[in-house]
């Protein structure tokens, strides 16, 4: 997947773009999708530890929807520079 820089649309307008600039897809190619269907939701957790990521992502899911999930934007700065170190890219 490639972001293209030149093309700016509001994240608050979820209508899909009438047109698209010369040379550029107006919806992604279909490698880009990932649908998973209710066979994939429905899969038990076998895994050690599933169910507790699980139950965090419901929480998290129910604070979104009541519009109080709150970013830690310290934790949030610290992933982000920890994975260009990573990376290779500041280090």
């Amino acid at each position: 997947m490639r972001i293209d820089p030149t093309i700016l649309v509001s994240i608050s307008d979820l209508r899909e773009r009438t047109h698209a600039p010369a040379g550029h897809p107006t919806s992604p190619p279909p490698a880009a999708v990932v649908a998973l269907g209710e066979a994939a939701s429905s899969v038990p957790s076998t895994r050690v530890g599933e169910a507790a990521i699980t139950a965090k992502i419901a929480q998290i899911r129910e604070e979104l929807a009541a519009g109080s999930y709150v970013v830690d934007l310290d934790q949030l700065s610290e992933r982000i520079l920890d994975d260009d170190v990573e990376r290779g890219s500041l280090g």
